[in-house]
């Protein structure tokens, strides 16, 4: 089944400095190929008619449709395909790098994705996957070894990227009533991770998409107050909100945490490293129906873990989100674990 991205997706991506130039590093398909989508978030027309026909099936049968190219994996495989790397922008290519950094990248990316789709027993969709990292290796540049090597080198690092990312934004509705005009929407906050700044992502009157930001609190609500677009009361909404954010909410510990069960997960995808990612969600979900003043942090958490599975892999969170709500008790998570993973500043 093709995993699809809406355009909501890469509204809201937040892109690491740290990203562009650097070799070492797995590639973060989702920002990566929000460089190649037209106003409607689907492929740009010029890069899949700079491509052959022939990579354009090889990729989109990936996905089991051999003419289309939609998801964040194949949108990456087709912008290092004759034709397209020459027209591609300039920060895609900083952050593919040589031919040879590329090639790791990409296999990294379908090996990642293989190995998911392997321990989900879907063998045809695996194969085809296979089927392409074989060709990725075929040019030369790297071996299968290499391959996989950067792969469990890299991907706590891109692990951690998704959690300090997912676990810093928020999204919620934002009541904006000014006089008789109620211009209420739904509004993502964001904070960023390095630096503490506060972005506010919303949709105004006339349905455009905008975004405030400010180095500090402070500055943020003063930015809305100028605008004229915001009521004291969503304005005050939005201070309240950042105590919300998970990330400001839980300790490190609680952080690290998540991202060591979910490293473990794609190192090594099997019936326990999967039973630790659903117990994990799991806890969320039950923390967030305990009533009490952190009930909204453990609910945003849990949309924030479930946000990472879900631009992994569809299936694979419809499945964890299926067996954490028929779970009843936990029995890999050992009780340290779990006191951590909801242990709070």
């Amino acid at each position: 089944m093709k995993k699809i991205l809406p355009l909501a997706v890469f509204l809201f991506v937040v892109l690491a400095p740290q990203t562009f130039g650097q070799t070492d590093t797995m590639l973060d398909l989702r920002s990566y190929s929000s460089y190649f989508l037209n106003s409607v978030g689907t492929v740009s027309r010029n890069y899949r008619v700079a491509a052959s026909s022939e990579d354009v099936a090889r990729i989109g049968a990936l996905g089991g449709d051999s003419d289309v190219i939609d998801t964040p994996l194949e949108i990456a495989l087709l912008s290092n395909a004759d034709g397209v790397i020459d027209i591609r922008p300039a920060e895609a290519s900083q952050m593919l790098c040589t031919p040879r950094q590329a090639d790791l990248k990409l296999g990294a990316a379908v090996f990642q994705e293989m190995q998911v789709l392997r321990f989900l027993g879907d063998t045809a969709a695996a194969g085809r996957h296979e089927a392409m990292l074989q060709f990725i290796t075929g040019r030369g540049n790297v071996t299968r070894a290499q391959v996989e090597a950067f792969y469990r080198n890299g991907i706590r690092g891109l692990v951690s990227e998704a959690v300090d990312a997912e676990f810093n934004k928020i999204s919620f509705l934002l009541r904006n009533v000014i006089g008789s005009t109620d211009n209420s929407f739904n509004a993502v906050l964001i904070r960023n991770q390095q630096n503490g700044n506060y972005t506010l992502r919303y949709t105004d009157a006339k349905n455009n998409t905008k975004e405030l930001s400010a180095q500090t609190l402070e500055a943020l609500s003063s930015a809305m107050s100028s605008s004229g677009e915001f009521s004291q009361e969503a304005i005050n909404t939005v201070r309240n909100q950042t105590k919300l954010i998970p990330a400001a909410a839980l300790s490190n510990n609680a952080l690290n945490e998540v991202k060591n069960i979910l490293t473990n997960f794609y190192t090594t995808p099997n019936a326990t490293t999967y039973s630790a990612v659903v117990e994990m969600y799991r806890l969320f979900v039950t923390r967030s129906f305990t009533i009490g003043q952190n009930m909204q942090v453990f609910e945003n958490a849990r949309n924030s873990a479930g946000g990472i599975l879900e631009h992994s892999n569809m299936d694979l969170a419809r499945r964890i989100f299926s067996d954490a709500r028929a779970q009843q008790n936990f029995t890999t998570l050992t009780t340290a674990q779990q006191q951590r993973l909801v242990q709070l500043r």
